[in-house]
């Protein structure tokens, strides 16, 4: 909580300071927590949105922003899993390291080199200020 700028619990805050700093971007790319939120995300999104990547995307950023990607964030995200997938599928050993970050169990009917991309796609999203600042 110190990463984001959070009160200890000992006192009682009015209104939090918007603060935007590296540590917090560093921290949400990182860390083992945010990576397996990202990866539990990437297979909600292909569960719960159909098999297109365009309804997955829109899915996983309504999820964490709160609000549809416009066609240019949607354009962005749909290049950035392209770029992911032909990484990950080409590269097994990175795949399975990043599938096994955290104890939430992977879904075994999912495509695993999907699913990584997804969770890189994912991790992306959610360091966008948006997710995390109430603005």
């Amino acid at each position: 909580m110190i990463a984001f700028d959070a009160p200890n619990r000992s006192v009682c805050t009015v209104k939090r300071e918007h603060t935007n700093t590296p540590i917090q971007a560093l921290t949400l790319l990182n860390d083992p927590e945010f990576m397996e939120a990202a990866r539990v995300l990437a297979q909600r999104m292909q569960l719960e949105a159909g098999k297109t990547i365009d309804h997955q995307l829109n899915l996983g950023f309504r999820l964490l922003c709160g609000r549809y990607p416009d066609a240019t964030e949607l354009n962005l995200l749909t290049t950035l899993f392209d770029r992911a997938y032909t990484k990950y599928e080409n590269n097994p050993e990175a795949t399975n390291a990043l599938l096994e970050v955290g104890a939430y169990p992977l879904n075994p009917k999912l495509d695993r080199v999907q699913t990584a991309a997804l969770t890189q796609v994912a991790s992306t999203i959610m360091n966008f200020d948006e997710a995390y600042m109430k603005r």
